[in-house]
């Protein structure tokens, strides 16, 4: 997605929470589709989101609730928000308030 981004360079032990899996896309194919489906997701975006310019969506994050499943053409989230650091209160909320369920 960036350039120079690596999979070796990922810090694995940076997210060690059993819940949380760890994928690369190389070939962007989840960000190709997650940044297509974003019209779907209009007024679910966090404060601050901005309008992705990139080929593929990245730095961004999906909310779903428990239990969720893929389906098509895209799930649809709680909440989503790009870039993170920038919408990353209003997924603290969303995580926090669906953890609480």
């Amino acid at each position: 997605m960036y350039p120079g981004d690596a999979r070796a360079k990922w810090p694995s032990t940076l997210l060690t929470d059993s819940r949380v899996a760890h994928y690369w896309d190389e070939p962007r194919l989840l960000g190709r589709r997650l940044l297509l489906s974003l019209p779907m997701f209009l007024g679910l975006q966090a404060p601050g989101t901005v309008t992705p310019e990139a080929d593929a969506l990245w730095d961004a994050f999906f909310v779903y609730p428990p239990g969720d499943q893929w389906t098509d053409p895209a799930p649809r989230p709680v909440s989503w928000g790009y870039p993170i650091m920038v919408t990353k209160d209003q997924l603290t909320r969303d995580v926090e308030r669906l953890a609480t369920r």
